[in-house]
């Protein structure tokens, strides 16, 4: 299996949907710990990176009006380290690239349960 190192190394696992799906499955249960919820075609059908995304950055949206220590919990479930959070906070395109750092940690758990399992 080849390496996930970084974000961009990530198209290559995408061109395989049970990974984009057990992906989605994972991104799923971990915000589902805080009541978040996205739709039930979201654990059945393999989205683009881009639509995987934009629906974290809408549940990251109403989590971040609740306040930002559910925020951070989230990011802790998450395993998203708070210095590479901090890091973003003065990004202009704040949510978008939040939403990349969680798919790619989502999608880096899956990788190692796969390669070591």
């Amino acid at each position: 299996m080849e390496e996930l190192k970084n974000y961009s190394d990530l198209q290559h696992h995408f061109e395989n949907e049970a990974f984009v799906l057990k992906t989605q499955q994972q991104i799923s249960k971990d915000f589902a710990k805080f009541n978040l919820f996205f739709s039930e075609k979201f654990e059945e059908t393999p989205f683009s990176k881009v639509e995987i995304e934009q629906q974290i950055a809408n549940l990251l949206a109403e989590i971040m009006r609740e306040g930002e220590t559910r925020l951070l919990q989230l990011l802790y479930t998450i395993d998203l380290s708070e210095k590479q959070f901090l890091s973003l906070t003065t990004h202009p395109d704040f949510l978008t690239e939040l939403s990349r750092k969680i798919l790619f940690r989502e999608a880096y758990k899956v990788f190692l349960r796969t390669k070591f399992s």
